[in-house]
């Protein structure tokens, strides 16, 4: 029992102790500023010390790719509802920037007109956004890719909503499916809700 006792009287403090230390360590860690290279990659040097009996160090550096969350965050969505358009992430976000549209757009538009593709008129059209699919046809307007049809599609949301002014979904919804807005703007509550799932 008396032992018992000692040991908690040497643990408590010891703990103590080692908690300060650790704390002391931690606040006064500055971490190196990375900088940027040429290829928009970054060099992190590592210091180590060889085994050897000669006091020298050596540089060793380690290029780190940043990922583009946003391509990650579009494959996560598409690939949970097993999309054929999976695959052209990097094109839908490519194109986003190049059109300066959101980049949640076209696939959530896409998951509203077709459940991402999977469900088009013609297969071979690419067509996943409803284009030119008025009631009483069948087909709408054909592409001979997914990348030519991303191109289009992120193209004409630019020019024809953007360039006038018109980002908010609503507006928006009633140009591109103009029943809905009778509907309760349902086409609108759809695109936003698979826009804030995708985030």
């Amino acid at each position: 029992m008396i032992l018992k006792r000692v040991l908690f009287v040497i643990w408590f403090p010891l703990v103590i102790i080692l908690l300060i230390v650790n704390l002391s360590l931690l606040t006064s860690f500055h971490p190196q500023k990375l900088s940027d290279n040429k290829n928009n990659m970054h060099q992190i040097p590592i210091r180590y010390q060889p085994a050897t009996s000669e006091n020298t160090s050596q540089i060793i550096t380690m290029n780190v790719i940043p990922a583009d969350a946003r391509t990650l965050l579009l494959y996560r969505f598409m690939s949970k509802y097993d999309s054929p358009m999976a695959k052209y992430v990097d094109n839908i976000v490519s194109e986003a920037d190049t059109y300066g549209i959101d980049f949640r757009l076209v696939t959530a538009i896409a998951m509203c007109e077709s459940n991402l593709g999977k469900r088009m008129p013609l297969k071979r059209a690419y067509n996943a956004w409803g284009l030119g699919v008025y009631t009483g046809e069948t087909t709408g307007k054909e592409f001979d890719s997914w990348e030519s049809a991303i191109r289009w599609v992120s193209s004409y949301i630019k020019s024809s909503y953007y360039d006038k002014g018109i980002t908010n979904l609503k507006d928006i919804g009633s140009i591109w499916a103009p029943p809905s807005v009778e509907n309760d703007f349902s086409w609108t509550k759809c695109v936003q809700t698979y826009m804030n799932m995708i985030i």
